[in-house]
């Protein structure tokens, strides 16, 4: 009991000390995040381009993650993306070509109308390195909305783009000189990416796991059922493994089970460890409460939070609301 409490005052004194400082530790968390993805495609794509790119510069790197923890998500999306740009042009103008229609699709059609889900996709390169990848989508249903699932795709489309590249760098590298009077070369490096991106099992079965885990957990923790956000985290890490087995199992994507199973429960622990930060309420003090209007009367389930003393606040008490509607729009929960 007493660890129990323990955790609760750990939680508030935690939460307290981000309200406290939300702005400072906002902005290390998008240096982190902007640095990890500049620091992702210098391995992948630095490595192969000559001294004095923008990928080769480790202070250039920082200086720029920098920048991206002064600027909001959509900004620091930009500024990566032209990095990335740069690069891929100077290794192969059709690379550059087919990633600028990428960029310009997600930064015109999607990131201009949701820019506060440009992070989730800044995430990706990081999550992805180390394999937590599919924590992205659970996250990202459950404290967004179902639109979530799109950066979530975008974010491994450019990932799998990058490798795609990378492993076929001998290929399609064309000089400036030679653009020329090798245009048959550069349309069949432009048709080898297309067909590579198009006939990419493996990126299209785990683009759909995770654009649809994200948009079941976010229907899930909507419900106006006990349990709600658990139920969702345990949902969406079954129906992704079970998205992904089914696809190598019909489509032999060569799945490596073992990495992807220890991805997943790795992924499930960390998403109840931000469940328990962001969603903690106490099931075993429901109360059902009636009142009524001149029009309507009212039958409200109420979830209270936990509460707990801390050393530097008093008695935190909320309630949190979860009606069910029921017909002719009068609201109906008795259990």
């Amino acid at each position: 009991m007493n660890s129990s409490n323990g955790l609760y005052v750990l939680r508030e004194n935690l939460i307290l000390f981000y309200k406290r400082q939300e702005f400072l530790i906002q902005s290390i968390v998008r240096f982190v995040v902007s640095l990890s993805a500049l620091l992702w495609l210098r391995t992948h794509l630095g490595s192969h381009i000559a001294a004095g790119s923008a990928l080769n510069s480790g202070l250039l790197n920082v200086i720029l993650a920098l920048v991206c923890s002064m600027l909001p998500p959509g900004f620091s999306a930009g500024i990566i993306g032209l990095v990335l740009l740069w690069d891929l042009y100077k290794l192969s103008l059709v690379a550059a070509a087919v990633c600028l229609a990428l960029v310009l699709v997600c930064m015109l059609v999607y990131f201009r109308f949701a820019p506060r889900d440009t992070m989730i996709f800044l995430l990706m390169p990081l999550a992805y390195a180390v394999n937590l990848h599919y924590l992205v989508p659970v996250l990202a249903g459950l404290l967004f909305g179902p639109g979530s699932a799109v950066p979530v795709v975008f974010g491994i489309v450019f990932i799998k783009y990058v490798l795609l590249v990378e492993g076929n760098l001998p290929s399609l590298a064309v000089s400036s000189s030679e653009i020329i009077s090798s245009g048959e070369r550069l349309i069949t490096n432009f048709r080898s990416l297309i067909d590579g991106m198009v006939n990419d099992k493996s990126m299209i079965i785990l683009a759909a796991a995770l654009a649809v885990t994200a948009i079941i957990v976010c229907f899930i923790r909507r419900l106006a059922i006990q349990y709600a956000w658990i139920i969702a985290i345990t949902v969406g890490c079954i129906l992704e493994f079970g998205i992904l087995l089914f696809g190598d199992m019909h489509y032999g994507t060569g799945l490596d089970l073992p990495h992807v199973f220890l991805g997943i429960v790795f992924s499930f622990m960390l998403a109840q460890i931000v469940r328990f930060f962001a969603f903690n309420v106490d099931y075993l003090r429901i109360e059902n409460v009636q009142f009524e209007d001149e029009d309507y009367y009212y039958y409200v389930k109420a979830v209270p939070k936990v509460m707990v003393y801390t050393s530097d606040m008093e008695i935190e008490e909320y309630d949190e609301f979860d009606p069910s509607f029921g017909e002719n729009g009068v609201i109906d929960n008795k259990g």
